[in-house]
């Protein structure tokens, strides 16, 4: 589930959304390995720039990508950095949307 605020550029024609996806859960990532867990956002599309910050993760994790990769959907790729396979608890992602001007 995602809440979300929006601020308006009207001399440019695009905005900017701000929000946060709550209880995402990625699926454990083994040692070394790199994991992807797909957050809905309704709306965004693939022009769109997102930057996105986990509340939390558990130790050893990165994050080190986040990608439109659909319409409503971004992939969070996540890193484990330990000698053991890791499952992270669900988490919430805070996330700010800059959409281009049409």
């Amino acid at each position: 589930m995602a809440s979300k605020g929006e601020i308006v550029d009207g001399a440019r024609g695009g905005r900017v959304e701000f929000g946060t996806v709550t209880s995402a859960d990625p699926a454990s990532i083994a040692a070394g390995a790199v994991g992807t867990v797909a957050l809905t956002i309704t709306g965004v599309d693939t022009t769109d720039l997102v930057f996105l910050n986990p509340r939390a993760l558990a130790d050893g994790l990165v994050m080190v990508d986040a990608t439109v990769t659909a319409d409503d959907t971004v992939t969070v790729s996540l890193l484990n950095t330990t000698a053991g396979a890791v499952d992270d608890a669900a988490s919430d992602y805070d996330y700010c949307l800059f959409k281009r001007a049409d």
